[in-house]
């Protein structure tokens, strides 16, 4: 796969559930440092211009796509994905490079 790859997730969180969400983000960010994340950075959306509102975005940078999709596909990862489930009601995880 492509060398230099960046991580970018937008996320609706559940307001009805921050203890999930929290849960989540407290797990995921070693995994995506163990990976060799390197953060850019931790958003929160202020306005919608078009399209569906997010309420935060991360933007991580990756050595390659094969780092970053190993840890998606890892055990610890899918221990996670109860309470990234409950806690965002939507989340997009997407792996990008330079055009």
């Amino acid at each position: 796969m492509a060398a230099n790859t960046t991580l970018v997730v937008t996320a609706v969180p559940n307001p009805n559930e921050m203890a999930s969400v929290q849960e989540y983000l407290q797990g995921v960010m070693p995994l995506l440092m163990g990976a060799g994340g390197k953060p850019v950075k931790r958003l929160k959306v202020d306005e919608v211009i078009h399209g569906k509102p997010s309420g935060m975005v991360l933007v991580m940078d990756f050595d390659s796509a094969d780092a970053i999709g190993g840890m998606f596909k890892s055990d610890d990862y899918a221990a996670l994905i109860p309470a990234r489930d409950k806690g965002f009601a939507e989340m997009n995880i997407q792996l990008t490079r330079e055009m």
